[in-house]
């Protein structure tokens, strides 16, 4: 029997180069029968003919297409082909046999009883029960599959007058014709990487936060539009129609682990949203197609999309920026997400699960983790007081915005 370590590891005996798999990635097994198995430790997963395993032992054949991570394929070459054993011609039975005298009726027995056995549906044998996995594992294997949102816009007012765009001037909110004298309001939100070629999920308030923010909303409705519709009516047009937009100057992200700056700002553009407003998700795609280096992808198959499979009082773990860079940069103007753990406190709504996970403002899009591991929720709602009960959008509905 001979074993290959596979993996970024440099002491692996197959190294893997791409930033996407592990350092120990797969380790495959060729027993002294010639019998093939790969084993999956990996954060990505690994695909055997185009079908993907996570954390699986599957037996495989001397020359199947491997992908691992999905990116990088298997050298054969590296590893020693199995030799094929001869087998030896039957004996022939002599003619006075008990076989030659009731082969016929046996045969007969063996095809009834195979006939039996495929006619009953299949009962599927081996099938692995997830481990449950240390708060560290999870922090390890995702810190790098989370990156921090960052929105730049203007509110424009639009009247049959004209248009006037607000956002800061000198520290305060102000009106201009010329939104370039302006600087944009400024919204923070956390993401996280779903596939290799740069989109990621993430909440639809955080992509659209004019609609959200209750402060801004206030202040146009109680300070602006007042004064806004009493000019018109002064001015002689006697229209009170205002319409109030926002407009997007900017939709960055940043990795973890990367430095907050403007140079290492990474411009994304919004994919797709949900069409069901009680179901808070967006996806953003990189504006470049080009995955930074060294981010994880949390792929589907380390998902649970089946909500009756958590329970109440079981561990929820949650990672993500919560208020933003404030809280994320180190001395070095590095950013270091958060893992914050509690439990599900309540049994799964339509749309929603319920955890005592703590987060906060720029938490909103923070994935959810069960204690295996696996992708539950996508946090969307935060207690401003009191104990900390959050809310995360159910997993199953990420098909919606991919």
């Amino acid at each position: 029997m001979k074993s290959y370590k596979i993996g970024r590891n440099q002491e692996a005996d197959i190294v893997l180069s791409a930033n996407y798999c592990s350092r120990d990635h797969a380790l495959i097994t060729v027993s002294d029968s010639g019998k093939i198995l790969l084993q999956d430790f990996s954060a990505n997963g690994t695909a055997v003919n185009g079908k993907q395993i996570n954390n699986q032992t599957v037996e495989i054949n001397y020359g199947d297409e491997v992908l691992f991570a999905g990116i990088e394929k298997l050298d054969w070459s590296k590893i020693e082909k199995p030799e094929t054993k001869k087998t030896e011609p039957p004996k022939p039975i002599p003619s006075n046999s008990f076989l030659r005298k009731h082969g016929i009726k046996i045969a007969g027995v063996i095809i009834g009883i195979a006939l039996i056995f495929f006619a009953v549906p299949k009962i599927k044998f081996g099938a692995k029960e997830p481990v449950p996995v240390s708060p560290t594992e999870i922090y390890e294997r995702y810190k790098n599959s989370v990156a921090m949102v960052e929105v730049k816009y203007y509110i424009r007012v639009h009247t049959i007058a004209n248009d006037l765009y607000f956002g800061y001037k000198n520290g305060e909110i102000s009106p201009d014709k010329i939104k370039s004298n302006l600087e944009p309001f400024r919204s923070e939100g956390t993401a996280f990487f779903i596939d290799s070629i740069g989109t990621l999920i993430t909440n639809y308030h955080v992509v659209r936060p004019w609609e959200y923010d209750e402060k801004l909303k206030d202040y146009f409705k109680v300070r602006i539009l007042p004064t806004i519709r009493r000019t018109l009516i002064e001015k002689g047009w006697n229209d009170n129609s205002v319409e109030i937009f926002g407009e997007m100057s900017a939709l960055y992200i940043y990795p973890n682990g990367s430095r907050f700056s403007q140079e290492n700002s990474i411009a994304c553009e919004i994919h797709k949203v949900s069409e069901d407003k009680n179901i808070d998700l967006a996806s953003i795609k990189i504006s470049s197609g080009n995955l930074p280096n060294g981010v994880n992808v949390i792929n589907t198959e380390n998902t649970q999309t089946d909500e009756q499979k958590i329970e109440v009082n079981t561990p929820a773990y949650v990672i993500g920026f919560p208020l933003g860079d404030e809280l994320a940069t180190n001395e070095d103007n590095v950013l270091n997400c958060s893992s914050t753990s509690g439990s599900f406190t309540q049994a799964p709504a339509k749309n929603y699960i319920q955890y005592s996970a703590q987060t906060a403002s720029g938490g909103s899009g923070s994935p959810v983790f069960n204690q295996f591991g696996q992708l539950v929720a996508v946090t969307y709602l935060g207690t401003t007081k009191g104990q900390s009960f959050n809310r995360g959008i159910l997993a199953k509905y990420l098909k919606d915005v991919r």
